[in-house]
């Protein structure tokens, strides 16, 4: 691997990312399991919340660190840059606005949004019935949308490991698995 392609992530925005991964992963698998058990909806109302909330600390703090931000392994410019950069626009664009859905429908219905049982986010909109079932069904599309987009992600990484021995997940642990040699 070159030495520009193992230039590390900044440690917070490596932490970020990876709190964040495991928040949305974990809201999706419990999205999932709604229909079977609504006792969960709370738990997942807190963490989508907990996902936007980190999100928006994650764009602040990934544009802090700009300057500090290892370049793109892929050659500007070709198909696989034009890939990477929709991919990672859309999945900020769901970790966003998927949350934001929910907020949206939950609001619609008549309910605030807890956190944790600790604060409610604010009302966006009042309680309107007829908007709650749309907001729900955008949510619901947007997330599964959001796990493709995700599948999308890992395939890119694991395609650079497999096919061009380019191990890019070393670049965003937090921690090194092992010493990398300098060269």
């Amino acid at each position: 691997m070159s030495a520009l392609s193992t230039k590390k992530y900044p440690l917070s925005v490596s932490l970020l990312h990876w709190l964040v991964a495991i928040a949305i992963i974990g809201n999706l698998a419990i999205g999932w399991m709604l229909d079977d058990n609504m006792d969960l909806m709370s738990l997942h109302k807190s963490i989508g919340a907990s996902v936007l909330i980190l999100a928006v600390l994650r764009v602040l703090n990934k544009r802090i660190h700009r300057r500090a931000l290892p370049p793109s392994i892929n050659t500007k410019g070709s198909k696989q840059y034009l890939a990477e950069k929709a991919v990672h626009g859309l999945l900020y664009l769901s970790m966003l606005g998927i949350p934001v859905l929910g907020w949206l429908k939950t609001n619609a219905a008549g309910h605030a949004v807890s956190v944790f049982g600790l604060f409610d986010l604010p009302t966006l909109l009042e309680k309107n019935r007829a908007l709650s079932p749309l907001f729900g069904d955008m949510h619901s599309a947007a997330a599964a949308g959001f796990a493709v987009l995700l599948g999308l992600h890992v395939s890119g990484a694991l395609m650079h490991a497999v096919l061009k021995s380019e191990n890019v997940l070393r670049r965003i642990l937090p921690f090194s698995l092992a010493k990398e040699t300098r060269r």
